[in-house]
């Protein structure tokens, strides 16, 4: 009868069991909270569980589609991982658990070896939360391995005068319902107990079992009795207290235990996705997940997620306020090459709701107008082309972008002022700009004209003399007579010349003298000697003297063709110095053979002078006295 009992007693678990797994044999996915921080990267851990509810390990990107508001949309990354676990050990004391076999090892000795084994035979990175419990309440809590198996070993209850009771289940659920995890971590708890004799077990396991299920706290149960005890109300209640919370049931009546990871390491997979969302506004939004997997459609519960979504701010970092653009410095006169040509502009993006992404482009406007893009990195710099500004003016810019999300925003306008310096224009610029060239081709061509004068002069000079020899040569009265050789009185009067005029005194501080070439005098540059001629000189009595061919734009007017009309000018200083320049003649002014230009040069005393080809000597009224000549005798050397 005893077995009759026992043996329709498991019939009636193995039919409960069944209505169980019936009644909760549906594919199961559970989408944790979505984390926003990377928006538009989205991301969120997912549990997938079959039928049975065991977790649906091996799934790829393509059989997992999120709805976002209801739209579809491909995950971009599933990552299958493995993460540490919340187990809660929960011991519920009674005799049989002290009871001892023939090696004198106790049924709860054998257990904590079983234990032992487990923890310490555990993965190395992955540190489970583990937690000890008694009927007196918790012995450690959020443990790692090392101090959790030091308190399990150190665990010696009186098992003898300890009735079963729930109350070590109702600490454990506690205990892993207390602790905040983060999304996607397990909870599991291992209740280890006897038999009950409470004929009620079942009735008082329920609220037990809805808060286990409330919480996701799969309860795995060993139960440790003799075999008697196998079919009991107990045992039924607590194998249903297993297969309801999704845990598993064993009962022992030797010291064999199954492997406590078989019941953990599943429960250690979890899933993280990732996608890109495609929200342009910000609020509340739904999402779910489905799955496609064994010809079925696996479709997790709706949840909202609340995203803060602005479009980006370009901002300009110190934008020029004033530009200036001119000919370079080593080219003044290029109208062609003003600087500079281009200007660098640089900005940075914000994102003021905080979710950082890609640009797709950057844009940079000038009053209005696109003048520069960027469509590719780097999008924070821009250069500015100015070789279209060519006049002076206001301008503004702005800055405008575009982020993966076509959301955009343009920056404030910023003025702008442009200088345009334009380089002379006209026959001045050509004549600065060539000055050099201009400058030593007009020396060039004015010795030219000054050596063809001067051969003119020469060659006039030397038609005149052969005129006048002619004529007094065709003269009888101007005959030389010969003279009686040794004779004083005729060599004196053979040898003596007539007197050339004297210069009166004059009241100028200074004064021009004409020379004329002759066969004595002061020996010049060409050759030629040079010497007074004849006449009264040029007064410099007047603080500036004009000099040239025109009457109406000389003060001192000089009848020769190499003049100028305006051809040279004396200014005379405060201290007395006089100051020569020359007026842009073409046939120039030259002192002591030196050409010299409108910056002019100081004249002293006795210098030589040519206007064209005209000649004359400086002198001072007053005139300094002469230096006389130093001689310095050097030291003899050592």
């Amino acid at each position: 009868m005893r077995k009759f009992l026992i043996a329709l007693f498991s019939l009636s678990l193995f039919f409960c069991w069944g209505l169980s797994v019936r009644a909760q044999g549906q594919a199961e996915a559970i989408l944790y909270p979505a984390d926003d921080s990377n928006f538009p990267t989205v991301s969120a851990f997912l549990d997938v569980f079959d039928a049975s509810g065991a977790f649906v390990s091996g799934l790829k990107p393509e059989a997992v589609s999120i709805l976002e508001d209801g739209k579809p949309l491909q995950v971009t990354t599933l990552n299958e991982l493995t993460i540490p676990e919340q187990i809660v050990v929960a011991v519920n004391p009674g005799p049989a658990l002290g009871i001892r076999d023939s090696t004198g090892a106790s049924r709860f000795e054998w257990i904590t070896q079983a234990l032992n084994m487990w923890a310490k035979a555990g993965p190395a990175d992955l540190q489970d939360d583990l937690s000890l419990v008694t009927l007196a309440g918790p012995i450690i809590t959020h443990a790692n391995v090392k101090d959790w198996l030091v308190s399990l070993n150190s665990f010696q209850p009186d098992f003898h005068a300890t009735t079963p009771n729930l109350q070590s289940l109702s600490i454990a659920l506690d205990t892993a319902a207390s602790q905040g995890t983060r999304s996607g971590v397990k909870r599991a708890v291992l209740f280890i107990t006897p038999h009950m004799d409470d004929p009620n077990v079942d009735t008082e396991l329920q609220p037990l079992i809805q808060r286990a299920i409330q919480n996701r706290i799969h309860v795995f149960v060993w139960m440790a009795d003799l075999d008697a005890f196998q079919a009991t109300t107990s045992a039924a209640a607590f194998s249903q207290l297993a297969e309801q919370t999704g845990g598993a049931y064993y009962f022992s009546s030797s010291q064999t235990f199954p492997k406590p990871e078989s019941y953990f390491a599943p429960l250690r997979k979890l899933y993280l996705l990732k996608y890109t969302s495609e929200v342009s506004t910000g609020g509340q939004h739904m999402l779910s997940v489905q799955i496609t997997h064994a010809n079925a459609v696996i479709k997790s519960a709706e949840q909202t997620f609340s995203v803060d979504i602005q479009p980006p701010n370009p901002i300009l970092v110190s934008p020029p306020l004033q530009i200036t653009r001119q000919p370079p410095a080593n080219d003044p006169y290029n109208t062609q090459a003003l600087a500079p040509t281009t200007q660098e502009i640089e900005i940075i993006v914000e994102f003021p709701d905080g979710h950082s992404r890609p640009l797709a482009s950057t844009s940079f406007y000038v009053d209005g107008q696109v003048a520069a893009k960027n469509t590719k990195a780097p999008f924070d710099k821009f250069m500015w082309d100015l070789s279209g500004f060519k006049t002076s003016g206001a301008h503004k810019i702005a800055v405008q972008a575009v982020d993966v999300m076509g959301l955009e925003k343009t920056s404030v306008e910023i003025p702008v002022t442009v200088t345009v310096i334009q380089p002379p224009h006209g026959i001045a610029a050509i004549f600065a700009k060539y000055r050099q060239y201009i400058t030593y081709g007009a020396i060039g061509s004015a010795g030219i004209a000054l050596l063809l004068i001067l051969l003119i002069s020469r060659v006039q000079i030397l038609i005149a003399n052969a005129r006048k020899a002619r004529r007094v040569n065709a003269d009888p009265l101007t005959q030389p007579i010969a003279a009686t050789v040794g004779s004083p009185a005729l060599e004196k009067k053979v040898r003596a010349r007539p007197a050339r005029g004297r210069v009166k005194p004059l009241h100028a501080p200074a004064s021009l003298i004409r020379l004329c070439a002759s066969s004595s005098g002061v020996p010049s540059a060409t050759g030629q000697t040079l010497e007074p001629m004849t006449g009264n000189p040029i007064p410099l009595a007047e603080n500036e003297i004009i000099l040239g061919a025109d009457p109406a734009q000389s003060n001192i007017v000089l009848n020769d063709p190499s003049i100028a009309p305006r051809h040279a000018r004396i200014l005379q200083a405060k201290n007395g110095a006089f100051q020569i320049r020359d007026e842009g003649s073409i046939a120039g002014t030259w002192v002591n053979y030196d050409p010299i230009g409108k910056e002019g040069t100081i004249l002293q005393h006795g210098d030589v002078i040519h206007f064209g080809q005209l000649a004359f000597r400086f002198q001072l009224k007053n005139p300094p006295p002469a230096q006389e000549p130093t001689i310095t005798r050097e030291k003899d050397e050592a």
